[in-house]
């Protein structure tokens, strides 16, 4: 399970590789919005200041019991090129999320530390 911060600290490490100056430029997210078999795709250009308000707006405003989201890439412009920040895609589920705080292991079974200190009523 991916957190804004997963994707944020993925972002900077593909702007500190690409030698950039975060804020001389236009960021574009791409992201998906999986509902069954339907997927559409959209972004959304942001500065890097707003990035973290951007990330959360697409997952409030997009995320529901019944859907998923995949944030696909970040990525800027640099010499006439597009140059993608994120190293890898990060997805949103609250199905993922549900299964996490009852204690259910996701695919990287990491699930252990999710219960400390915390308990699911059925």
């Amino acid at each position: 399970m991916f957190t804004i911060s997963d994707i944020l600290t993925d972002i900077d490490r593909g702007i500190t590789a690409n030698n950039m100056i975060e804020d001389c430029f236009s960021y574009r997210i791409v992201f998906f919005v999986r509902d069954g078999n339907k997927s559409s795709k959209h972004h959304i250009d942001t500065v890097y200041g707003s990035l973290r308000e951007t990330l959360e707006n697409i997952v409030k405003e997009n995320l529901s019991l019944t859907n998923s989201i995949v944030v696909a890439q970040t990525t800027v412009r640099k010499g006439g090129q597009q140059i993608c920040l994120q190293s890898r895609s990060c997805g949103f589920s609250l199905d993922e999320y549900f299964r996490r705080i009852n204690g259910e292991c996701g695919d990287n079974g990491r699930c252990g530390s999710i219960m400390y200190g915390r308990y699911a009523v059925r």
